[in-house]
């Protein structure tokens, strides 16, 4: 008797997993997807800045930046240097 139970819900299962296998999936209207994903997401949100105008822009202004710290640090060591031989020659 239990072997015959055990069989019955075998059989049973069986059944219902090659019932279930038949059901074909819902199809997605891929167009339809395509077109609202387009129309919530902005391009140019999602795309990483790699524009080579901004890429240059930003380098030119770091090179800019750092050639007038260079140019800065050395007039200023040149007026320091200046001051200090005026002062040692007023001393003398």
């Amino acid at each position: 008797m239990k072997k015959l139970l055990v069989a019955s819900v075998s059989v049973m299962a069986f059944v219902s997993a090659a019932a279930n296998a038949n059901v074909q999936p819902e199809k997605i209207n891929l167009a339809s997807l395509i077109n609202t994903a387009m129309t919530n997401v902005k391009m140019a949100e999602v795309l990483p800045a790699n524009d080579a105008r901004i890429v240059v822009k930003k380098q030119s202004t770091a090179i800019l930046t750092e050639e007038t710290q260079i140019s800065l640090h050395k007039n200023l060591l040149a007026k320091t240097q200046r001051e200090e031989s005026l002062v040692e020659k007023a001393g003398e």
